[in-house]
Protein backbone atom coordinates (compact mmCIF):
# COMPACT_ATOMS: atom_id res chain seq x y z
CA UNK A 1 0.00 0.00 0.00
CA UNK A 2 1.25 3.72 -0.46
CA UNK A 3 2.21 5.86 2.51
CA UNK A 4 -0.01 8.33 3.37
CA UNK A 5 0.15 11.83 1.67
CA UNK A 6 1.25 14.81 4.24
CA UNK A 7 0.18 18.40 2.91
CA UNK A 8 1.70 20.87 5.16
CA UNK A 9 -0.04 24.19 4.60
CA UNK A 10 1.84 27.40 5.71
CA UNK A 11 -1.06 30.04 5.87
CA UNK A 12 -1.78 33.11 7.68
CA UNK A 13 -5.20 33.99 9.45
CA UNK A 14 -6.07 37.36 7.39
CA UNK A 15 -4.61 36.15 4.41
CA UNK A 16 -7.51 36.62 1.85
CA UNK A 17 -5.61 34.00 -0.99
CA UNK A 18 -4.90 31.41 1.83
CA UNK A 19 -8.58 30.62 1.88
CA UNK A 20 -9.00 30.45 -1.43
CA UNK A 21 -5.97 28.43 -1.90
CA UNK A 22 -6.92 25.53 0.67
CA UNK A 23 -10.76 25.42 -1.11
CA UNK A 24 -9.23 25.44 -4.98
CA UNK A 25 -6.63 22.52 -3.19
CA UNK A 26 -9.63 20.59 -1.90
CA UNK A 27 -11.59 21.11 -4.96
CA UNK A 28 -8.30 18.81 -6.20
CA UNK A 29 -8.32 16.58 -3.66
CA UNK A 30 -11.81 15.53 -4.98
CA UNK A 31 -10.30 14.18 -8.26
CA UNK A 32 -7.36 12.63 -6.20
CA UNK A 33 -7.28 9.17 -6.13
CA UNK A 34 -5.78 8.88 -3.14
CA UNK A 35 -7.60 11.26 -1.41
CA UNK A 36 -8.86 9.33 1.30
CA UNK A 37 -4.97 9.11 2.56
CA UNK A 38 -4.26 12.79 2.65
CA UNK A 39 -3.59 14.78 5.78
CA UNK A 40 -3.44 18.54 5.54
CA UNK A 41 -1.09 19.74 8.62
CA UNK A 42 -1.35 24.02 9.25
CA UNK A 43 1.77 25.64 9.71
CA UNK A 44 1.64 29.07 10.78
CA UNK A 45 3.16 32.48 9.00
CA UNK A 46 2.66 36.03 9.62
CA UNK A 47 2.52 38.35 7.14
CA UNK A 48 2.67 41.33 9.36
CA UNK A 49 5.08 40.60 12.73
CA UNK A 50 5.22 43.00 15.27
CA UNK A 51 2.40 45.21 13.57
CA UNK A 52 -0.09 46.41 15.51
CA UNK A 53 -3.77 46.27 14.85
CA UNK A 54 -5.14 48.26 11.99
CA UNK A 55 -7.42 48.82 9.02
CA UNK A 56 -6.45 46.79 5.99
CA UNK A 57 -7.09 50.03 4.39
CA UNK A 58 -4.45 52.24 5.88
CA UNK A 59 -1.59 49.01 5.36
CA UNK A 60 -3.16 48.91 1.52
CA UNK A 61 -2.60 52.12 1.11
CA UNK A 62 0.81 52.41 2.18
CA UNK A 63 2.19 49.40 0.87
CA UNK A 64 0.67 50.21 -2.76
CA UNK A 65 -0.03 53.81 -2.54
CA UNK A 66 -3.50 53.25 -3.77
CA UNK A 67 -6.21 55.44 -3.06
CA UNK A 68 -10.33 54.44 -1.72
CA UNK A 69 -11.23 53.93 -5.32
CA UNK A 70 -8.37 51.40 -5.70
CA UNK A 71 -8.45 50.35 -2.69
CA UNK A 72 -12.37 49.27 -3.11
CA UNK A 73 -11.18 47.96 -6.61
CA UNK A 74 -9.12 45.64 -4.82
CA UNK A 75 -11.91 44.22 -2.45
CA UNK A 76 -13.71 43.83 -5.34
CA UNK A 77 -11.61 41.83 -7.23
CA UNK A 78 -10.69 39.46 -4.52
CA UNK A 79 -14.57 38.71 -3.47
CA UNK A 80 -14.92 37.71 -6.78
CA UNK A 81 -11.68 35.42 -6.67
CA UNK A 82 -13.10 34.00 -3.14
CA UNK A 83 -16.90 33.44 -4.63
CA UNK A 84 -15.60 31.59 -7.40
CA UNK A 85 -14.13 29.07 -4.87
CA UNK A 86 -17.30 28.98 -2.75
CA UNK A 87 -16.36 31.60 -0.06
CA UNK A 88 -17.80 34.90 0.81
CA UNK A 89 -15.87 37.53 1.34
CA UNK A 90 -16.60 41.14 3.12
CA UNK A 91 -13.25 42.83 3.78
CA UNK A 92 -14.11 46.33 4.39
CA UNK A 93 -13.18 47.64 7.33
CA UNK A 94 -11.51 44.23 8.72
CA UNK A 95 -8.20 44.63 10.69
CA UNK A 96 -4.77 43.77 9.86
CA UNK A 97 -1.77 43.35 11.91
CA UNK A 98 0.21 40.67 13.86
CA UNK A 99 -1.49 37.16 14.57
CA UNK A 100 0.26 35.98 16.49
CA UNK A 101 -2.60 35.35 18.90
CA UNK A 102 -4.80 33.58 16.89
CA UNK A 103 -1.77 31.39 15.48
CA UNK A 104 -1.14 30.55 19.11
CA UNK A 105 -4.48 29.52 19.79
CA UNK A 106 -4.21 27.17 16.06
CA UNK A 107 -1.39 25.47 17.30
CA UNK A 108 -3.05 24.41 20.85
CA UNK A 109 -6.51 23.33 18.73
CA UNK A 110 -3.20 20.61 16.67
CA UNK A 111 -2.56 19.06 20.14
CA UNK A 112 -6.47 18.62 20.27
CA UNK A 113 -7.20 17.17 17.42
CA UNK A 114 -9.46 20.51 15.94
CA UNK A 115 -6.84 22.42 14.45
CA UNK A 116 -8.47 22.29 11.09
CA UNK A 117 -11.82 23.28 12.67
CA UNK A 118 -10.63 26.21 14.49
CA UNK A 119 -8.36 27.75 11.71
CA UNK A 120 -11.68 27.15 9.34
CA UNK A 121 -13.66 28.99 11.61
CA UNK A 122 -11.42 31.73 12.23
CA UNK A 123 -11.04 32.43 8.44
CA UNK A 124 -14.74 32.50 8.35
CA UNK A 125 -14.90 34.78 11.15
CA UNK A 126 -12.18 37.05 9.85
CA UNK A 127 -13.33 37.30 6.07
CA UNK A 128 -16.85 36.55 6.73
CA UNK A 129 -18.41 38.22 9.49
CA UNK A 130 -15.99 41.36 10.19
CA UNK A 131 -14.70 39.19 13.11
CA UNK A 132 -11.75 40.67 14.68
CA UNK A 133 -8.69 37.88 15.27
CA UNK A 134 -7.01 40.44 16.96
CA UNK A 135 -9.06 41.00 20.25
CA UNK A 136 -8.74 37.96 22.90
CA UNK A 137 -12.16 37.55 23.59
CA UNK A 138 -12.98 37.19 20.00
CA UNK A 139 -10.43 34.63 19.66
CA UNK A 140 -11.71 32.64 22.57
CA UNK A 141 -15.36 32.81 21.60
CA UNK A 142 -14.69 30.98 18.21
CA UNK A 143 -12.54 28.66 19.49
CA UNK A 144 -14.85 27.36 21.97
CA UNK A 145 -17.75 27.47 19.19
CA UNK A 146 -14.57 24.88 17.16
CA UNK A 147 -14.84 22.89 19.79
CA UNK A 148 -11.99 23.69 22.38
CA UNK A 149 -12.13 24.00 25.98
CA UNK A 150 -12.89 27.36 27.17
CA UNK A 151 -10.67 27.44 30.25
CA UNK A 152 -7.89 26.20 28.58
CA UNK A 153 -7.83 28.46 25.69
CA UNK A 154 -8.11 31.19 27.96
CA UNK A 155 -5.09 29.70 29.55
CA UNK A 156 -3.49 30.23 26.20
CA UNK A 157 -4.41 33.37 25.37
CA UNK A 158 -3.46 34.57 29.00
CA UNK A 159 0.25 33.88 28.53
CA UNK A 160 2.79 32.99 25.65
CA UNK A 161 2.27 29.25 25.00
CA UNK A 162 3.20 27.94 21.30
CA UNK A 163 4.94 31.68 20.66
CA UNK A 164 7.75 28.93 19.60
CA UNK A 165 5.83 26.59 17.68
CA UNK A 166 4.46 29.48 15.43
CA UNK A 167 7.99 31.04 15.21
CA UNK A 168 9.85 27.36 14.49
CA UNK A 169 6.97 27.13 12.01
CA UNK A 170 8.39 30.56 9.99
CA UNK A 171 11.75 29.49 10.11
CA UNK A 172 10.93 26.38 8.24
CA UNK A 173 9.29 28.11 5.80
CA UNK A 174 12.10 30.35 4.92
CA UNK A 175 14.35 27.34 4.64
CA UNK A 176 12.42 26.39 1.88
CA UNK A 177 12.38 29.62 0.10
CA UNK A 178 8.84 30.23 1.38
CA UNK A 179 8.37 34.27 1.16
CA UNK A 180 4.86 34.51 0.89
CA UNK A 181 1.64 32.29 2.06
CA UNK A 182 -0.43 30.10 1.00
CA UNK A 183 2.82 27.96 0.48
CA UNK A 184 2.12 23.70 -0.05
CA UNK A 185 4.51 21.28 0.73
CA UNK A 186 3.06 17.74 -0.52
CA UNK A 187 4.89 14.65 0.78
CA UNK A 188 8.32 16.43 2.01
CA UNK A 189 9.57 17.13 -1.82
CA UNK A 190 6.58 18.82 -4.33
CA UNK A 191 6.09 22.88 -3.18
CA UNK A 192 3.68 24.82 -4.28
CA UNK A 193 3.30 28.61 -3.93
CA UNK A 194 -0.27 30.78 -4.06
CA UNK A 195 -3.76 29.79 -4.80
CA UNK A 196 -3.17 28.15 -7.84
CA UNK A 197 -5.55 26.63 -10.33
CA UNK A 198 -7.42 23.15 -8.75
CA UNK A 199 -5.34 21.63 -11.75
CA UNK A 200 -2.00 22.48 -10.84
CA UNK A 201 -3.30 21.74 -7.28
CA UNK A 202 -4.15 17.97 -8.51
CA UNK A 203 -0.67 17.80 -10.89
CA UNK A 204 1.51 18.49 -8.03
CA UNK A 205 -0.73 15.57 -5.88
CA UNK A 206 -0.36 13.45 -8.58
CA UNK A 207 3.84 14.26 -8.72
CA UNK A 208 3.70 14.05 -5.21
CA UNK A 209 1.64 10.86 -4.10
CA UNK A 210 1.36 8.39 -7.71
CA UNK A 211 -2.56 9.48 -8.00
CA UNK A 212 -2.92 9.38 -10.91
Amino acid sequence: MPAPLTIQLWSDLICPFCWVGERRLEQALASFARRDQVTIVYRSFRLMPGVAPQPVEVMLGQRYGAGPKQVAQMHAQVTQMAAEAGLAYDLAGTLTGDTMNGHRVAQFARTQGLQREVVQRFYRGYFSEHQSLFDPDTLLRLAVESGLERNAVAGVLAGNDYSANVESDERDARSLQANGVPFFLMGDRIKVSGAQPPEKFLAALNAAGGGG
